[in-house]
């Protein structure tokens, strides 16, 4: 018996996507927020996956940003799609103190935890970032003021996203959409912006994947700096 690839549920989830996404933009641009759902889906598709993951692909978002839970996303779509969407989620992506110690820390929790979310998952996560990969490099090249308009900036941006590749690479072997996240890395460390930063003789792929410890000194420094303050001053 022929079972079709795609049943009306996708239609459907697309709906409900327009919904809850249809008066949102791509961060920094006047992009519909609705091309980066429609993109992650259709790389899910390109990647191999099936029906539930691209509505999964289509609704990744719609717990970080539009509001659902897990639960309404099941009354929907059943447990299967809900799954992924929840592990999608990034918990601290709306962490609104601002401060860059407090994105690395949620992401470096987001990296830890992908080595334990299942692969049907992962196929939706490696879509996503290699999509937001590809959109910052694409950006960069064009808008010279890019990194200032994000929370994280470049040197940081580089370091997670060679840190998922590295990840989800050795997760989803073949997958075509770690490759496209590769070749969006790539792009990244060769950007005149990090090598204005990088010292002489350095690699650049290294440089970047010791951001994490540039970054504990410094964290370390401020701390060490605000204990001596705080002794003189009593």
């Amino acid at each position: 018996m022929h079972h079709p690839l795609i049943t009306p549920r996708y239609g459907e989830a697309l709906q409900w996507a327009v919904e809850l996404h249809g008066d949102q933009l791509r961060p920094g641009k006047r992009v519909p927020y609705l091309s980066h759902v429609i993109a992650v889906s259709s790389l899910v598709w390109e990647d191999g996956g099936n029906e539930d993951q691209a509505i999964a692909g289509l609704l990744h978002d719609a717990i970080e940003d539009a509001g659902q839970s897990r639960a309404s996303i099941a009354h929907r779509y059943g447990d299967a799609v809900a799954d992924i969407v929840q592990h999608c989620t990034d918990p601290g992506k709306h962490d609104t103190d601002g401060q860059l110690a407090t994105w690395f820390r949620w992401k470096t929790r987001y990296l830890a935890g992908l080595a334990h979310k299942p692969e049907a998952s992962l196929l939706v996560t490696a879509a996503d970032k290699a999509h937001n990969a590809q959109d910052h490099l694409l950006d960069a090249r064009r808008d010279p003021a890019h990194w200032q308009h994000c929370r994280a900036g470049l040197e940081a941006s580089a370091w997670y996203f060679q840190r998922l590749e590295q990840v989800l690479g050795q997760r989803l072997p073949g997958s075509r959409s770690v490759e496209r996240l590769g070749q969006a890395v790539e792009g990244l460390i060769k950007l005149p912006d990090l090598h204005e930063v990088l010292p002489s003789g350095t690699d650049p792929m290294d440089w970047a994947l010791a951001y994490e410890r540039r970054l504990n000194q410094a964290i370390a420094d401020q701390a060490q700096l605000q204990q001596g303050a705080a002794a003189s001053g009593t």
